[in-house]
């Protein structure tokens, strides 16, 4: 009997052992406990750490959590950070130097326990979001332009593969839809060198990669634009009223208005001080929009002036900066 009280005993205080293990997040713990974990690289953390310094000590660079402010960490020496128990769904990540904000990144479509690896860019301008990659129950949206480096596999009948701009792309059958401008195409049009914009969901991890399923592939023209379509005289795109989509670099910017050459139609000044500007989950202000970087701009034309056709934009997409 009194072995068996003892027993009892000793599996009582390793149950509650354990529960106050986990409890303080020392013990093991399953996707659901942690629920959605984000794990960053910063890149730049040490200057601004050393930009800080007065002589003795250098500000400390933090990233914390809107919606759940006691969720917060410091980045590491080597600019890596970790955060566990994020709301799915969606959240804001705020970097901080010491007490000093500075900037702010949102994520949305966030699913229950997702791992989300971020690289991320800091400095007096800003954060600036450069790679995402999120593994798990959902797999967040992509997209990928740039030219195919690879073929590893052709296979009509089958997954084919590719290796684009650094990034391990699969197409399918009935999932993946190969189109030029307005006109579609076969997997066999993708060739190697053929510049592409790739529209696709992350695949689950295989080993160190982690691979895309392409729900579209664009075949592009070698400057990145659009190919094939139905072309539009300039004249009727900016019809004063009517819908334009204008994607092409930002040759030049002056306030909140940022001049777009498209190939084939010219340039059109887009004003952008109202509209949504993003890339991915990532948002942008007027000021971070620079020359050189190529967008898509959604809106509506205000007329032409000068042989330049101004348009009202809706929403900008970065689509590489």
């Amino acid at each position: 009997m009194l072995t068996t009280r003892i027993s009892h005993a000793f599996v009582a205080i390793l149950v509650f052992a354990a529960a106050a293990l986990s409890a303080c997040g020392g013990g093991p713990s399953g996707p659901d406990a942690e629920g959605v974990v984000v794990r960053g690289v910063v890149q730049g953390a040490g200057t601004l750490r050393a930009a800080s310094v007065g002589a003795a000590s250098a500000a400390t660079v933090t990233v914390s959590v809107v919606e759940a402010p006691s969720i917060s960490t410091t980045v590491g020496g080597d600019g890596s950070f970790t955060l566990r128990g994020l709301p799915d769904g969606g959240f804001t990540l705020v970097f901080k130097n010491g007490t000093a904000e500075i900037g702010r990144l949102s994520f949305a479509e966030v699913k229950a326990n997702q791992e989300i690896t971020l690289t991320v860019q800091v400095s007096d301008a800003g954060v600036t979001l450069l790679e995402e990659q999120r593994n798990g129950i959902g797999h967040g949206d992509v997209e990928i332009e740039g030219n195919v480096g690879q073929i590893v596999a052709m296979n009509p009948a089958g997954d084919s593969r590719f290796v684009i701009n650094g990034r391990t792309v699969v197409a399918r059958p009935g999932e993946t839809a190969v189109r030029e401008g307005n006109r579609s195409r076969n997997i066999e049009d993708v060739t190697q060198g053929r510049h592409v914009h790739v529209k696709g969901v992350w695949l689950p991890m295989e080993g160190s990669t982690q691979p895309v399923l392409a729900h579209e592939i664009k075949l592009q023209g070698d400057d990145g634009e659009d190919v094939g379509g139905t072309p539009t005289a300039p004249g009727k795109a900016c019809a004063a009223g009517s819908k334009v989509e204008v994607e092409g670099i930002i040759a030049a910017k002056s306030g909140s208005t940022i001049t777009v050459n498209q190939q084939g139609k010219g340039p059109f000044a887009c004003e952008v001080g109202s509209a949504r500007i993003r890339k991915g989950n990532t948002t942008y202000t007027v000021a971070q929009l620079q020359a050189g970087w190529r967008v898509h701009v959604s809106g509506t034309a205000l007329g032409d002036s000068g042989g330049t056709c101004r348009v009202a934009a809706d929403e900008v997409k970065v689509q590489q900066n």
